[in-house]
């Protein structure tokens, strides 16, 4: 029978007429919705709490509110009563069901969407990206509930009775969460831990399946058939069905088979992306603690601290179990280029990223039958960290296996780890509060705010979004902000129906040059699994990683490290209340010696020099300057350019009464000495760059960074060789570098002693980094002693911890040493050639810190170049 439309419109009057009330309220609700979303919520600071939990929680007042229209609407009919309209007129099946729909439609749907389009237009979209985005599914999540309410509603014909078959329903599905009917789950294979929420759309999907099945079942039974019973045994069959989707049984459906299911759905030919993933160690043994043994120390209350273990996760692991954290790195070699306008000529990379979608662990040993599984903290302080290229994963294992393990020589420790690799699509975003359309982000924009202190960025996209979104100051990646802390892996042809707004922002923009931004789209490109495997508990042999014990415990608090150089320090002002740290060697002023000050290079302090400079101290009057943004001079949100950082070591100058000093700088130092030297001759008496005087704007080479980026860093440093310098000078030797080692108040101020990590912010050094300039040599008249570390072969690049038989690996670092040759050759000459007045010596195989690989030969060479100098006579 075709559907009668004059029916259908007499039943959605009389329907409207009985439920006008509850739809005005709703419209009200409706059109406000999309008004208080876009609400400005800084500006209404007097009752911030106020307007932010109703931003946070209006949507589900006009869902609870659609909801109630729904329900109202079908019971205006109930399939039970026998004087509904449709009983005692010949209306037929289906213009009953269409007149509800179309209510539906009508009522619920069309002010939203005609809310949702006045506002975008209202907000300068155009009538396009308007009707566009005001047609997606706000929250995707949403559609589970559709099916639910619209079953209950049709199998109850009031509101009392709707509540109580929706609360017989909630309590089915509250099953996992009570201790009693939890362990009865469990006994038939019910995990409520296994499957990654993010992986967990498929099991969405099966839901609003079953939800639509039911729904027609229902509808069926109910008013086709007049069969309750069944419809009933069709609602409950659907409860189920949602309890066992979300909550599967492992024999059916587990972590493993969703990976699996991901790998079928992503993954294609492409293994070269499987070997460009490495994971590596960052750490020789794993921090431990053993939860109840007594022990108090700072670094296991740390530890215990981080991992927040609650009583669930300790439920049948013994008195005293062990836990213990794995810190593991992926080698960040995949790169996308791109070309910024804010930076003419030059390329800047973005690297792919890893997220960790399940990682696991088990220990394997001759004397255990079987793998002794880990189990994995999801309390963690860092739980909700946004994916890095270093993390940390908190483990627990039993009370029961600890001395066993630990015992057995051939115990190993497995980590597996379930990726996706995650590649990047950048674009370049102007800061111009104007909309900008990018294919896979949509319309966005960028403003920055009154105080020009942080930019808020706005996306809006219609349909699939990328799995990840971030946005960075462009070139200065460590101040890159994500729009989630995991990667949305739900399909593109169910984010088609959808809606996404990605807000996003970035502080402290001052730092550098902001008239545009980078934001980037991230997609799932490859699921990968990879492993790691140890030997012995704690990452090596109990003899190198012991388990923490009272009598054995290395603990850095008890640790002999002290700053032992002779020297004064103290800060100076220089402008704008910041304060530049100053290290004195002058104990006693040596007469008509000339004065030396020195300047450190990027991510070090002013105690780089602390075993140099006591020998320069021996014939000149010798002072360090520690530069803003780290150790203990001041970190201002402004002033990283080489004119400031150069005003700051001018400013330094004036407070100590240096006049014409000779400006010592070693690697990124050499960028304040050639704009003092280029622009304010007259206020030094020459220059000496330690391995510094390089052009650090030039274009970035690619295949060089990504030949750099594959070679292996460094063996991390063992318990035992942070108890002291002397110890730390025993691992230098252990790796090859024959105990040479950074000062010992230049670790204290730039290292955290427990975890090996650099204890300063990066976002600092990057900014340095975007506001250099190309050294203009032949406008410095002054003179210039320029010394070059140069490596004389390709073997003197090879580190011992390389893997000397690789064939590979030696052809990396052939090229390595080719590129390094013809680039430092091009740059020493540039430096002998424009500079009027330069003498440039190169230390063949010389360290980076050439004063510490080469000390007599660089001590030699300074000595030698101030003797020569006019008016000035060495003191010997």
């Amino acid at each position: 029978m075709m559907p009668n439309r004059r029916v259908i419109l007499a039943i959605v009057r009389k329907d409207v007429y009985g439920l006008l009330p509850l739809i005005g309220l709703s419209w009200v609700i409706f059109f406000l919705m999309p008004v208080i979303a876009n609400i400005d919520i800084e500006s209404l600071a007097a009752e911030m709490e106020f307007w932010v939990a109703l931003q946070a929680n209006f949507y589900y007042i006009g869902f609870f509110l659609a909801a109630l229209l729904m329900i109202s609407v079908l019971q205006q009919d109930p399939a039970a009563s026998l004087h509904a309209d449709w009983l005692t007129r010949p209306i037929s099946r289906a213009n009953w069901l269409l007149a509800k729909l179309t209510f539906m439609l009508l009522v619920i749907v069309l002010p939203v969407v005609v809310g949702r389009i006045l506002i975008n237009l209202g907000a300068g979209l155009g009538i396009g990206l308007s009707v566009s985005y005001a047609l997606g599914v706000e929250k995707l999540g949403s559609l589970l509930f559709v099916p639910l309410i619209f079953v209950i509603a049709l199998l109850t014909p009031n509101l009392k009775k709707f509540i109580g078959l929706f609360m017989a329903m909630a309590l089915v599905f509250l099953m996992p969460a009570w201790s009693v009917t939890r362990v009865l789950l469990m006994a038939i294979g019910i995990s409520l831990v296994g499957i990654p929420d993010s992986l967990m759309w498929i099991q969405g999907v099966g839901m609003v399946v079953a939800g639509v099945l039911a729904t027609a079942a229902v509808y069926w039974f109910l008013y086709c058939r007049r069969q309750r019973g069944a419809a009933l045994a069709s609602f409950w069959a659907l409860v189920v069905t949602i309890l066992l989707l979300a909550f599967p049984p492992t024999w059916l459906y587990d972590g493993e088979s969703a990976l699996a299911l991901h790998r079928l759905l992503i993954n294609e030919e492409n293994a070269a992306l499987d070997d460009a993933v490495v994971l590596e160690n960052t750490m020789a043994c794993f921090p431990a603690a053993r939860l109840n043994d007594g022990i108090s120390n700072a670094e296991e209350e740390r530890h215990i601290a981080l991992a927040a273990w609650n009583s669930e996760a300790l439920m049948d692991r013994g008195e005293n179990p062990l836990s213990f954290a794995t810190t593991i790195r992926y080698r960040e070699q995949l790169r996308e280029w791109y070309s910024p306008s804010l930076y003419p000529g030059d390329e800047h990379s973005v690297r792919w990223r890893l997220d960790r979608a399940r990682p696991r662990a088990h220990f394997s040993a001759e004397s255990v039958s079987e793998a002794v599984p880990l189990r994995l903290s999801y309390t963690a302080y860092n739980r909700f960290d946004p994916i890095k290229s270093t993390d940390t994963e908190f483990w627990l294992l039993g009370d029961a296996y600890v001395d066993q393990l630990a015992a057995d020589p051939s115990t190993q420790l497995h980590l597996n780890y379930d990726l996706a690799l995650l590649a990047p699509t950048p674009y370049e975003l102007p800061v111009d509060n104007q909309r900008h359309t990018f294919p896979e982000l949509g319309s966005c924009k960028a403003e920055l705010d009154a105080l020009n202190n942080k930019i808020e960025i706005e996306c809006l996209k219609r349909g699939q979004r990328p799995s990840l979104i971030s946005a960075q100051l462009i070139g200065v990646p460590s101040s890159r902000v994500d729009n989630y802390n995991r990667a949305i892996f739900t399909g593109d042809w169910v984010e088609s129906l959808g809606r996404s707004r990605t807000e996003l922002t970035l502080n402290r923009v001052s730092l550098v040059e902001h008239s545009s931004v980078l934001i980037t789209a991230y997609n799932i490109e490859r699921m990968l699994r990879k492993e790691l495997v140890f030997d012995g508990v704690l990452g090596d042999d109990a003899s190198i990683c012991p388990l923490p014990q009272a009598e054995s415990l290395l603990a850095v608090e008890n640790a002999s490290w002290s700053d032992k150089a002779a020297h004064q320090n103290s800060s100076v002002a220089v402008g704008n209340g910041v304060r530049i740290q100053v290290l004195d060697w002058r104990g006693g002023q040596i007469k008509d010696a000339p004065t030396l000050l020195l300047i450190h290079g990027l991510g070090a302090t002013a105690h780089a020099w602390d075993d140099f400079a006591p020998r320069l101290a021996e014939r000149y009057n010798v002072v360090a300057m520690t530069r803003r943004g780290i150790g203990e001079s001041s970190k201002p949100e402004q002033g990283y350019d080489i004119a400031t950082l150069s005003g700051d070591v001018l400013a330094v100058m004036d407070a100590l009464g240096l006049e014409k000093p000779i400006l010592v700088g070693h690697s990124l130092g050499g960028e304040e000495l050639s704009y003092i030297g280029a622009h304010y001759p007259e206020r030094v008496q020459a220059l000496i760059y330690a391995d510094a005087a390089y052009d650090r704007t030039r274009p970035t080479n690619r295949h060089y960074a990504e030949l750099m980026a594959s070679l292996p860093d460094a063996p991390p440093v063992r318990p035992s060789e942070r108890v002291s310098y002397a110890a730390m000078q025993d691992y230098s030797r252990r790796i090859g570098r024959d105990g040479m080692v950074v000062p010992e108040g230049e670790i204290l101020e730039t290292y955290d002693l427990i975890t090996g990590a650099r204890t300063f912010d990066e976002l600092y050094l990057d900014a340095i980094m975007m506001g250099l300039q190309p050294p203009r040599y032949s406008e410095i008249p002054v003179p210039a002693l320029g010394l070059f570390a140069v490596p004389s072969s390709a073997q003197s690049l090879m580190e011992a911890w390389y893997d000397q038989n690789d064939p590979q690996l030696r052809a990396i670092v052939q090229e390595v040493y080719e590129r390094e040759v013809h680039t430092k050759a091009e740059q020493i000459a540039r430096f002998d050639n424009e500079m009027p007045n330069s003498r440039a010596i190169t230390l063949s195989d010389a360290n980076h810190w050439v004063f510490a690989s080469h000390e007599e030969e660089s001590l030699q060479a300074i000595q030698a170049f101030i003797a020569g100098l006019p008016d000035v006579s060495a003191t010997d």
